[in-house]
């Protein structure tokens, strides 16, 4: 696996808007002008639209009534009214006929609008020629001016036939008279004062490719800018290699691919010209040079994020190591669904506990596991459950575990528990000749210090640090519905089956 350049830089603070922009300013300027370049060209295959407008003054501050007590107080309610009426079924129907236009093109196309200084109301048409805007504009005013003539009318004849047909005594006590009626109706007429027709369009009101053009470009600066003011805050708080080196007080030692699902022909993979079998060689060799002159030496790996790629690794490691002809014991250190126990088709013994205690012979907890044409020794749990505690939080178990398995392998390598707000991997640690972390290639800054804090009050000696690449992938239902924990613990346990099955 090729490696990445060496980043020596890191980003302490976020960068602002400012500071984005100016870093990237050829990417937004070059987003601008694809924006601007979209809208202008866009815009030329959008319709063409024309915009009339002829406005409607109205000298009646009110509704038209046939007694003396009529109203007329509330001109601004009374011009709103009017220019919902405009809309209406009745007023369009009768102006789309006067156009030849269908009612409903012609209620798309049309809008009313009252005045808030002045008793008028505004009628604005588009269409798709500057003529047939015209003359809807106008057929429209016109049409309301009819319906309001006839809705006086017909309000004048009905209070008429009701003073008809009332009692003189009850018509001389109201004062309404058919003469009355009559000459009201004539004062008010259909409410209307003037009407401005509507101006023929000289020009296209839409598109407007200038303004697409502009709405484009602006669209580009701030989603280029977005983009990139995202990217370099996820930069910014994404450790470096220089700020994990220094963080954590030990080096890189080598990038590793995650295993693409959990299958045992994925975890272990023994083929030499793998980048993950090259990462176990590249992390073996690391281990003998910092642990050079320390006997049969031990190693645990701990995970602070993907618990299933450091299983992986610390396979690829023994691997590697039984490929040279040097004995290699696995062991599982526990605290974890998918450790080494589920991977093997060895039955479970004593486990670490069995392994430390003198009086009990080594083979009861030691099995051998043949995989990829190599033996490897394995030290899997007592049982299948996971082992959170004992174990894990007594490193003087571990230590004397190591010592007696010296006198059988030449390298003995620890499968530890993921790391947990209570560090107890960390503190399994100081039962071991060194230990190696397995961490995630976005692994943020604020992990690393919290790491590189818990490293120092746990007093271990870190050989160096794995950085795990995680794969692209969808993640299914079952993991999102778990979270981005690394691996799902949830997993079904026939998966486990028909791995064994495959080894």
């Amino acid at each position: 696996m090729p490696d990445a350049p060496l980043d020596s830089s890191s980003e302490r603070t976020r960068p602002g808007v400012l500071a984005t922009m100016r870093t990237h300013a050829v990417t937004i300027v070059a987003g601008v002008v694809i924006g601007a370049l979209l809208g202008f060209v866009g815009s030329q295959f959008l319709p063409t639209e024309y915009t009339a407008k002829s406005t409607i003054f109205f000298e009646a501050t009110g509704p038209f009534s046939p007694d003396a007590a009529g109203g007329g107080d509330d001109a601004v309610r009374f011009v709103a009214n009017q220019a919902a009426l405009v809309l209406t079924t009745e007023v369009l129907q009768p102006a789309a006929d006067a156009v030849g236009v269908p009612v409903d093109e012609v209620r798309a196309s049309v809008t009313a609008v009252a005045g808030t200084d002045t008793s008028d109301v505004t009628i604005t048409a588009v269409a798709p020629t500057a003529e047939q805007a015209q003359a809807i504009a106008d057929a429209v005013a016109g049409s309301y001016r009819t319906v309001a003539g006839q809705r006086v009318t017909a309000e004048a004849d009905a209070a008429v036939d009701a003073v008809n047909a009332a009692p003189s005594g009850a018509v001389a006590a109201v004062g309404a008279t058919e003469g009355a009626i009559r000459l009201r109706a004539a004062a008010y007429g259909d409410g209307v004062s003037a009407i401005e027709p509507a101006i023929l369009p000289q020009s296209a009101s839409a598109p407007l490719p200038l303004q697409n053009a502009l709405i484009g470009g602006l669209i580009g600066l701030f989603l280029v800018t977005g983009v990139n003011l995202v990217r370099d805050q996820r930069k910014a708080s994404t450790a470096s290699v220089a700020d994990l080196d220094l963080m954590l007080g030990s080096p890189l030692l080598s990038r590793y691919p995650a295993p693409g699902s959990r299958a045992i022909s994925e975890v272990v993979n023994a083929d030499s010209s793998s980048d993950r079998f090259r990462a176990g060689n590249d992390v073996l060799t690391a281990i003998d040079v910092r642990l050079e002159g320390i006997r049969r030496p031990s190693v645990l790996f701990l995970s602070w994020q993907n618990h299933l790629s450091t299983t992986a690794l610390t396979v690829s490691v023994s691997l590697a190591a039984a490929r040279e002809g040097r004995p290699v014991v696995l062991v599982d250190g526990g605290g974890k669904e998918r450790g080494i126990s589920s991977l093997t088709d060895v039955s479970p013994g004593r486990g670490l506990e069995g392994l430390a205690n003198p009086a009990t012979p080594i083979s009861a907890s030691l099995r051998t596991w043949r995989v990829a044409k190599a033996e490897l020794g394995v030290v899997p749990l007592s049982d299948w459950s996971p082992t959170p505690t004992s174990t894990a939080g007594r490193p003087q178990v571990l230590r004397a575990a190591m010592e007696r398995l010296r006198e059988s392998s030449a390298l003995n390598l620890v499968d530890g528990p993921p790391l947990t707000e209570r560090s107890l991997g960390l503190a399994l640690g100081r039962g071991v000749d060194g230990v190696v972390l397995v961490l995630n290639e976005d692994t943020s800054l604020d992990d690393a210090q919290e790491m590189g804090r818990r490293i120092g009050i746990a007093g271990i000696s870190a050989i160096g640090y794995v950085l795990v690449r995680t794969p692209r992938r969808r993640l299914r239902e079952g993991d999102r519905a778990g979270g981005l924990r690394g691996e799902a613990d949830n997993e079904n346990d026939v998966v486990i089956e028909e791995d064994r099955a495959r080894a």
